[in-house]
């Protein structure tokens, strides 16, 4: 699409969005209400793109506050994220991480400046357990790890959970502000306890069935840990890691 923009509906009400540079957002479309789950790298104007996808009003929350999700909240007049990931979205939202952004983005010279000097409001405290869009409901799930502050929503009529950074096909724990390798392994026990037959996270294409998480669930005890061996992460090479898959295809790489 011309915007940069694509998206597919994944099940009724339910618009998994991929923006320029390749991250997913997920919307909500409710019959009176939507909510907008991430905001992207904030290459092109989502908030635009939403209008054209729905005319209902718009919550927007955060997973968390890194620069992939939320950056695009420039675009957006307000926008909701636990409080305790504050300091991560303060310092992924600054200038530094616009520059790298923009080596990726390929913007002209007005869009790039705009892009850097584009302000951003700091998000709403999120407070709500659970949104209510009428026909479609998300219950905030406070999951701990990949950040302080990281979150992921069960939509309980789509028996579909939403994820974050809790998991992708490749989870990363090694950032300064990531916790420890158990406290995620928790939250991730806690994410497993709850109904869902599928799952969408924000750098993998297509759902993600249930029995395949459990299987990652599984493999998140202390003999994996155990087994982790030392990694490289482009990008990240100063930075000492252990790597292992708890299940075949999706790997886990935190701070050794």
């Amino acid at each position: 699409m011309k915007s940069g923009f694509t998206y597919r509906e994944v099940c009724p009400g339910v618009l998994h969005i991929t923006d320029p540079l390749g991250v997913h957002m997920t919307l909500l479309v409710g019959r009176e209400k939507a909510l907008l789950f991430d905001t992207g790298y904030g290459v092109g104007n989502l908030l635009s793109f939403i209008g054209s996808l729905t005319d209902l009003p718009l919550t927007t929350v955060l997973s968390h506050g890194h620069h992939d999700h939320a950056m695009g909240a420039m675009h957006f007049p307000s926008v909701r994220m636990l409080a305790e990931d504050l300091p991560v979205f303060r310092k992924y939202t600054g200038r530094g991480q616009r520059e790298r952004i923009l080596r990726q983005a390929g913007l002209k010279a007005q869009a790039r400046e705009q892009y850097l000097s584009a302000a951003i409001s700091e998000p709403d405290a999120l407070e709500e357990d659970c949104f209510y869009l009428d026909g479609l409901s998300a219950r905030v799930l406070r999951v701990p790890g990949h950040t302080p502050g990281s979150i992921a929503l069960l939509v309980p009529e789509r028996e579909l959970l939403l994820l974050g950074d809790s998991w992708n096909r490749e989870t990363w724990l090694f950032f300064p502000e990531s916790l420890p390798v158990r406290t995620y392994a928790a939250s991730f026990r806690f994410l497993m306890s709850h109904p869902f037959k599928k799952a969408l996270a924000p750098h993998v294409e297509e759902t993600v069935d249930r029995e395949y998480l459990l299987q990652f669930e599984r493999g998140l005890n202390e003999a994996g840990f155990a087994e982790a061996k030392p990694a490289i992460i482009p990008g990240h090479e100063h930075i000492q890691v252990r790597a292992f898959e708890p299940c075949p295809g999706a790997r886990l790489v935190f701070r050794a």
